[in-house]
């Protein structure tokens, strides 16, 4: 008797377990995502999106959104903040995504790539805020814009290495930033399921699955003193261009300014990850 009521127990402890792993599983799988009834023009254009963006990282000062549709996933960004414009346009955006969920990307666009023709001095960019220098600094940051037509694919099967933004690429994915009227950054892509998950088009198996997108702004680095004493000049700090480890990585160099430094803002490098389901519709 005491045999069977031991059995018994044991085999109840396991089918609780059971039952309760499978919740736990299935909850991982439930997160909300956005399904997108009408394509998205990839063409710097926010008209498509939600207004406002339903997603704000106040740290790193970006707006942001996600949505699918059977055959592409869709990503944008705004900021109309002018440092974080100074660090997209002179230092790199990258945007990764994680097919599982997680945050261990497999897939990274580098756009718009680290610019090494624009000087800024860091330090006097703020010393005076009249109009004139607003104005000046308006004309900074469209002349950078419009010198940002390159991009970089990393991961993507077919499509690894540097583009033109005009390019039709092979693996069928879209990019397109501009300043818009209200002089806001818009940035957009357009990923097909092909280039991430090798399939034409997703079907209900697929709905609900995790996938992570992060939004990577890479700070500046600052000044070095060389063996001489002078200072190094400016140079990036985890940049966009064509490298996985520092991609990866850049969130944890030189991220952690002096607090004395009252421009150290310019110095962080953010990450910003969402986490959400594909979602599919009939």
């Amino acid at each position: 008797m005491k045999n069977n009521f031991i059995i018994c127990f044991i085999t109840s402890v396991l089918i609780l377990s059971c039952s309760t792993s499978k919740k736990g599983g299935n909850s991982k799988n439930t997160l909300a995502g956005t399904w997108q009834a009408t394509p998205i023009t990839i063409d710097g254009d926010s008209k498509d999106w939600p207004s406002p963006y339903p997603s704000y990282d106040a740290d790193a000062k970006i707006a942001y959104a996600t949505s699918n549709d059977t055959r592409n996933l869709y990503v944008t960004m705004e900021s109309g903040d002018e440092r974080t414009l100074y660090k997209i346009l002179k230092q790199g955006l990258t945007i990764s995504i994680d097919t599982h969920g997680r945050k261990d990307p497999q897939f990274f666009i580098n756009y718009p790539m680290q610019n090494d023709n624009e000087p800024i001095d860091i330090d006097n960019i703020h010393e005076s805020r009249s109009q004139m220098a607003m104005k000046q600094s308006e004309n900074r940051i469209n002349r950078m814009m419009q010198h940002a037509g390159q991009f970089s694919l990393e991961g993507f099967a077919g499509c690894n290495g540097g583009y033109m933004v005009s390019q039709t690429l092979p693996c069928g994915v879209k990019v397109k930033a501009r300043m818009d009227e209200y002089k806001q950054f818009v940035w957009e892509a357009a990923i097909p399921f092909k280039a991430i998950y090798g399939i034409d088009s997703i079907s209900s198996s697929i709905a609900s699955r995790p996938i992570s997108v992060c939004y990577t702004v890479h700070g500046f680095k600052k000044a070095t003193k060389t063996s001489g004493g002078d200072n190094s000049s400016m140079s990036n700090v985890g940049g966009a261009a064509g490298n996985n480890n520092q991609n990866r990585n850049a969130a944890n160099i030189n991220t952690q300014p002096s607090s004395q430094d009252p421009n150290q803002y310019y110095y962080q490098t953010t990450k910003t990850w969402k986490q959400f389901g594909v979602t599919y519709q009939r």
